[in-house]
């Protein structure tokens, strides 16, 4: 297996400044590098820049993909979780963890779990689902519980953790409707749909938050005037300026929306995959049944009116393609179990022979017959 690596960062609140962006330039000397992004891919050597230095310098999120087992997801908060208390129970403070700044209420959350290289499935576009992964921030500053949990999940089930002993931390509400960025961060950790829907059993209904926008405005018409010109005077003088996220900061703290309701359901790892396992199983009964109501309606139509479809394979012939030579044989096989109990049994059986002596040199054909057993091997 051949080495691949990408590290990528993002700008979301403010573009770089000068002297950060300069900073930036000296962790790589051949990553693309603007105010709003860092983006470097590696098929030898490694990425030896300071991550979490660059996050407080300016990017907001970062992604470290490796094909032999690294994915590290990091998430700038510039005024840490907007419920500290709510955040605590998924965070384990080694591979979930809030790596807090010496000043400030502000830290980066950093996702860490231990991979071996084949635990997960190889991710060959990593970039577009990091495009993806960057709304967790916002979703995350709003108070949504649902991207920890699954970034929880995921934790809990690498390689340092025993899945008969590590509980889940407490089901967030909102589970049966995860956003985009919800279901890829998912994805990014190789979390099934069955083991989210597992999880969802537990989930209640997803909370009604009222409009961020009039919550904005609501909060700002409060603010004293000089505050507010300060904040303005700010942001017209330095493009780069940090004052949104000082802001959102402000707004975060003096916000009274009660936590993102959750539920402690106390189950292990092990019963949630049990669980997945049920799922799946009732998705493959149901997908069988429902594929074979498809089936029977469909001959019971080739039975009522076989002439189409003993054309339709005169046309396939034309186009002398394996996958067309393969749609014959399965239109046939379906055709003599929709007539097998007709007068006209032995049609399929004639429309082969039939097919196989004008076409004697198409061996292909010849034996995607003989697999449905029209012809004599």
């Amino acid at each position: 297996m051949s080495e691949h690596q990408y590290v990528a960062f993002r700008a979301i609140d403010r573009a770089l400044s000068e002297k950060n962006l300069a900073y930036m330039r000296q962790q790589s000397s051949r990553a693309e590098i603007t105010p709003w992004s860092f983006e470097n891919e590696y098929h030898y050597g490694d990425f030896h820049g300071n991550a979490m230095e660059m996050l407080r310098r300016g990017y907001d999120i970062h992604l470290h993909y490796a094909n032999f087992g690294i994915r590290t997801l990091l998430i700038r908060l510039p005024g840490g979780f907007p419920d500290a208390r709510a955040a605590k129970p998924y965070l384990d403070g080694e591979s979930l963890r809030f790596v807090k700044d010496k000043n400030g209420p502000g830290g980066t959350l950093a996702i860490e779990p231990s991979y071996e290289p084949d635990d997960l499935d190889e991710l060959w576009e990593p970039a577009k689902i990091f495009d993806r992964l960057v709304p967790l921030r916002s979703e995350i500053l709003d108070g949504d519980l649902r991207p920890l949990y699954l970034a929880h999940l995921a934790v809990a089930r690498d390689g340092n953790h025993d899945p008969e002993e590590t509980v889940e931390g407490p089901v967030p509400a909102g589970l049966r409707e995860p956003t985009d960025a919800q279901r890829a961060l998912a994805e990014f950790y190789g979390i099934g749909e069955t083991l989210v829907a597992a999880a969802a059993r537990e989930s209640g209904p997803l909370p009604a938050v009222a409009d961020q926008r009039t919550r904005y405005a609501e909060w700002l018409a409060e603010q004293p005037e000089a505050r507010k010109n300060a904040w303005l005077l700010e942001v017209l003088s330095d493009p780069g300026s940090s004052v949104r996220s000082e802001i959102r900061a402000e707004f975060a703290k003096a916000s009274s929306r009660p936590s993102w309701p959750t539920v402690e359901a106390g189950r292990t790892l092990a019963q949630l995959g049990a669980a997945a396992e049920e799922i799946e199983r009732d998705q493959e009964k149901e997908a069988a049944a429902k594929a074979a109501r498809q089936r029977a309606s469909r001959l019971k139509k080739m039975a009522a009116a076989p002439t189409p479809y003993l054309r339709k394979t005169e046309q396939l012939v034309a186009e002398r393609s394996t996958d067309a030579y393969e749609q014959i044989g399965e239109l046939l096989a379906d055709l003599r179990d929709a007539l097998a109990h007709s007068g006209q049994s032995d049609l399929a059986e004639k429309q082969a022979r039939k097919l196989k002596t004008e076409n004697p040199t198409l061996r292909l054909l010849t034996a995607a017959l003989r697999r449905r057993g029209f012809l004599p091997k």
